[in-house]
């Protein structure tokens, strides 16, 4: 499945890993002895906490073993990863994951124990490349209910976040029948998205017809590029 850079990130800082922090557990507990424990913060660019973000921990040993976590209101989480590997970190972007470092955990004895932050920004707009309907109609196709249940879910961890659902169609037809059709379009979206996440007053739609193509609309390429649904983050 493929959702267009839903969380494209403009970058992302990870504090060197360090052994010298005051650890949250005792140096005495048992897992050390087969584990290593991350303090993780999880950031705007400016530094804000991100609320709801799953960060995913991937091994590079084989069987590959993969650990996920989220971020709490202050953008934090612990989490144990087991020694003798080294793990590219990844976020959780809506149905795809976007790599950023790695950290490596070294089969050592002793306590073993790091502090890391990841910052990263969202775009304000995104295209949902997964959302199609069927033709002429506002109907949502089945194919795209799971991206859409992917976003809803982000939407319910994310409860301060706020969006505007915007459709859009190619240029073929009568102009008000499109406008109408990119309404009704926008607003199905919404009511999918409010009912799976119950985060009614957090969802907006819109339609905005043939008026804003991002292609031209004399091939049949950029059209389908031009009828799409839009995400616009107005808070997150």
């Amino acid at each position: 499945m493929k959702i267009s850079r839903l969380f494209l990130l403009a970058g992302v800082t990870i504090l060197p890993f360090t052994t010298t922090i005051k650890a949250q557990v005792s140096r005495e507990d048992k897992r050390f002895e087969r584990f290593g424990y991350l303090q993780v913060t999880v950031t705007s660019m400016k530094g804000v906490p991100k609320l709801g973000e799953t960060i995913i921990f991937e091994g590079t040993n084989k069987p590959v073993k993969s650990f996920q976590a989220i971020s709490d209101e202050k953008g934090k989480f612990d989490i144990w990863l087991p020694k003798g590997d080294t793990y590219k970190i990844k976020v959780l972007a809506i149905g795809e994951l976007q790599d950023f470092n790695t950290v490596e955990i070294p089969d050592k004895p002793g306590a073993y124990q790091g502090k890391y932050q990841i910052q990263f920004e969202l775009p304000l707009t995104v295209t949902l490349d997964d959302v199609l309907f069927e033709t002429g109609k506002a109907e949502i196709k089945p194919s795209s209910f799971k991206s859409l249940n992917d976003l809803a879910e982000l939407i319910k961890r994310k409860k301060n976040m706020e969006i505007l659902v915007v459709g859009h169609t190619d240029d073929r037809g009568d102009q008000h029948k499109n406008l109408l059709l990119s309404i009704q379009r926008a607003e199905a979206v919404k009511k999918y998205l409010e009912q799976k996440s119950g985060a009614t007053g957090r969802i907006k739609a819109e339609g905005r017809g043939d008026a804003e193509p991002v292609e031209s609309n004399e091939t049949e390429e950029g059209r389908r590029l031009n009828r799409r649904t839009e995400i616009r983050i107005q808070k997150e």
